[in-house]
């Protein structure tokens, strides 16, 4: 695997839980032994431990299944704060917002074998829209994100070497955008007159997203 792309994902997605380690030392934590590795925050070395056993435990899979999407959660097992309570387990019961949103109490297994069943292919497009559809559903009390983003780089095969090209989080003004984009996928509805449709605003996330990529491939 690409260590300096690992990096700029490891920063880009643990951004959202106040990850702060610059990209190059993330990139040299990756080439050190856990003893020597150096942190903003201890905060940090959980993001980047439990991702890192994630994206390592991912990175041996071909095919992507929910059985596989629970596992990929259950390596973010250190407990800490900001880290799954629950690794592994879909949400049962368990109300959650994200801003405005707020999914269903409960997921199930068939409710995570639509998202992935919905998604084909395995371009950078269909690695953005299970990206979206993955952090829509927020089937874990934590991680989804990060989850999400491991299995879209399983499915475009970048973490097996499939590909060189790296699915990630933009770091610079475009992630407003990016955010915006997204935040207008999870409020969707149909069924509104004033909300964007689902499909609409899902296309635009992956188009959006896909056109960063080509930019930075």
């Amino acid at each position: 695997m690409n260590n300096q792309k690992l990096a700029e994902l490891i920063y880009g997605i643990g951004q959202y839980d106040g990850y702060n380690t610059s990209i190059l030392q993330t990139e040299k934590n990756l080439e050190k032994h856990p003893e020597n590795r150096v942190f903003a925050s201890e905060s940090d070395r959980y993001i980047f431990e439990d991702l890192l056993k994630a994206i390592n435990y991912a990175k041996g899979l071909s095919n992507l299944t929910s059985q596989d999407v629970l596992a990929i959660n259950a390596q973010m097992d250190s407990k800490q704060p900001g880290q799954p309570e629950a690794p592994g387990v879909l949400r049962d019961h368990l109300p959650i917002h994200v801003g405005d949103y707020v999914p269903p109490e409960t997921v199930t297994l068939p409710m995570l074998d639509r998202q992935l069943q919905a998604v084909q292919g395995q371009t950078p497009q269909s690695g953005w829209e299970l990206y979206a559809r993955l952090a829509k559903l927020q089937a874990f009390d934590n991680g989804n994100k990060r989850t999400a983003l491991v299995a879209s780089n399983v499915l475009v095969g970048s973490l097996s070497g499939k590909t060189s090209l790296y699915l990630t989080v933009p770091i610079d003004y475009r992630k407003l955008r990016f955010d915006a984009n997204l935040m207008d996928y999870y409020l969707a509805d149909d069924w509104d007159d004033h909300l964007p449709d689902e499909d609409f605003a899902l296309q635009q996330f992956i188009e959006f997203a896909s056109q960063l990529t080509e930019s930075v491939s």
